[in-house]
């Protein structure tokens, strides 16, 4: 695994949890079958299918779609745990972070 799709599953490093199921979901989404097994198998098998079909701006509005969603929830947690406000505005910032590494990785080939 390189390290792009290391930052991507790892929550340490992207703020947001990504389950096999989100990576399913995500592949439906764009018009990608995609068997459920274990993330890192599905992420690499998503993003070799997403390059040979030609769907990188699909994929990114899906992981970009993925990502807003979960930093409207860490907004709503944050106003219902203030004293949690600083962890989770880490989370947030990550998360963020994440959304604008897709867009810059995911232009270009993973696999080169």
């Amino acid at each position: 695994m390189n390290l792009f799709e290391k930052q991507l599953l790892a929550l340490h490093y992207n703020g947001s949890y990504i389950t096999n199921f989100d990576l399913k979901r995500i592949a439906q989404n764009i018009g990608i079958e995609l068997d459920l097994a274990d993330r890192e198998k599905m992420l690499k098998a998503l993003l070799k299918k997403v390059q040979e079909e030609n769907k990188t701006p699909q994929l990114i509005q899906a992981f970009t779609k993925l990502l807003n969603e979960r930093i409207q929830e860490y907004n709503e947690l944050s106003q219902l745990h203030p004293n949690a406000k600083e962890i989770i505005g880490s989370y947030i910032q990550k998360t963020k972070a994440t959304i604008m590494l897709l867009q810059q990785r995911l232009r270009m080939n993973p696999y080169e």
